[in-house]
């Protein structure tokens, strides 16, 4: 039994209402911050058992490190928001401003905030999956299908924040810092991917 579903249900009730604010990238980030918390779950359930004791020291640096992947992605739900906030206000004002060189040069860098929040929402994730495989090795048998729901939510968070990446792409008008942002993006679905095959 959940003990307090009210964040938790203001967090969808806000993800449902007819605001565009937060979307995809932070419910992206929200994934990757319940597999990182499953995995801390898992973590702490292993180390009430004798039987894993040896383990115990491991299991103790294990949960630290996805406590902190939980606290980033956490942040990463906030800051996607902001950043959609932001790129709309500069839209706005590039457009009340046509042939401002300042006005562009604003909006480009929201464009590029909004493709580098989502960045780290990725990685961010990644890092997760790959945590969970260590997880995997040391934690108990009978918590193996919540290690598995850990790295299927940490891997569509992988997938949502590409997404996100992506549909900004078209819109950065330094063509170089697109091009790297797709580089990036690729890797990290196809790291992804190899991962999810472990």
């Amino acid at each position: 039994m959940l003990k307090d579903t009210k964040g938790l249900e203001a967090f969808c009730k806000d993800l449902a209402s007819d605001e565009p604010a937060p979307g995809g990238g932070s419910a992206s980030a929200a994934a990757g911050a319940m597999a990182a918390s499953l995995l801390s779950m898992v973590c702490g359930v292993t180390m009430k058992s004798k039987k894993h004791e040896p383990d115990w020291p491991k299991l103790a640096v294990l949960r630290r490190k996805v406590d902190s992947m939980t606290g980033m992605l956490l942040r990463c739900v906030d800051e996607d928001s902001k950043a959609y906030e932001m790129l709309v206000v500069y839209a706005r004002i590039r457009r009340k401003s046509p042939g401002d060189a300042a006005a562009a040069a604003a909006y480009d860098e929201a464009v590029k905030l909004a493709m580098g929040v989502p960045t780290t929402t990725a990685k961010s994730c990644i890092e997760v999956l790959r945590l969970a495989e260590e997880v995997a090795t040391l934690g108990t048998k009978s918590a193996s299908s919540d290690i598995e729901v850990a790295r299927l939510l940490a891997a569509a968070g992988v997938d949502g924040a590409v997404a996100n990446i992506m549909v900004n792409l078209p819109y950065c008008e330094d063509r170089e810092h697109a091009a790297r942002a797709k580089e990036t993006a690729d890797a990290l679905r196809h790291e992804k991917a190899g991962l999810l095959k472990g």
